[in-house]
């Protein structure tokens, strides 16, 4: 019918409002350039996606620096490289421009990284970074491995994404995801650190 409005799909919403971001990204808009990589992940273009997240961490932004170290975790878009995440991981720690349940998520996913380590040093940090990121009692994920790492368990630990919509959060998680030819142990729970010799004191693994 002439003069009616035809509504756009939710797909064609999302492509609307990039390039409307993509102006303000062109002029060092932080925000859009975040909303792009956000964007992509929703319509599924993880290489677009993790590029964005790139520009943004580069940029400065805590949160993208997690998001990007989550794409280089598990090969989301981008080649998967440990080394990169774990460096990421690290800045978005100290990073002053992120969110606290983004700076709890980031030292939760960096112990994820380290409990792959046989060395008792990383399984140390492990379990402090893991207490660090529950310490207000509210990331169960945390707190249940912790309690496998200290029962001695063996399993894959979940990675899932916080406050993602769930087919979002699940998507690479390597316990929950339904992606195919995804690395078979992104993180094996191990045994706790052995003791040290007497004549050296051992650590406690407390939080910072």
């Amino acid at each position: 019918m002439a003069g009616s409005i035809v509504a756009m799909t939710t797909e064609e919403r999302w492509h609307c409002d990039i390039r409307k971001w993509r102006r303000k990204a062109a002029r060092g808009d932080g925000a859009a350039i975040s909303n792009i990589a956000v964007a992509y992940r929703v319509l599924g273009r993880s290489g677009l996606s993790a590029r964005w997240f790139q520009k943004a961490a580069m940029a400065g932004d805590g949160d993208a620096m997690v998001d990007y170290a989550y794409c280089l975790q598990h090969g989301a878009g981008v080649r998967r490289d440990l080394t990169l995440a774990k460096e990421m991981y690290r800045r978005a720690i100290q990073s002053d421009h992120i969110c606290e349940n983004g700076r709890e998520e980031a030292l939760y996913l960096l112990s994820v990284i380290l409990l792959r380590d046989e060395s008792d040093a990383s399984r140390r940090e492990a379990l402090k970074l893991l207490k660090a990121s529950n310490v207000d009692g509210d990331y169960p994920v945390a707190q249940r491995l912790l309690e496998d790492i200290a029962s001695g368990m063996e399993g894959v630990a979940c990675t899932c994404r916080r406050h993602l919509r769930l087919g979002l959060a699940h998507l690479y998680c390597p316990l929950h995801g339904r992606r195919r030819g995804q690395p078979p142990a992104l993180a094996v729970v191990g045994k706790p650190p052995r003791a040290k010799s007497k004549t050296k004191p051992p650590s406690d693994g407390a939080s910072r």
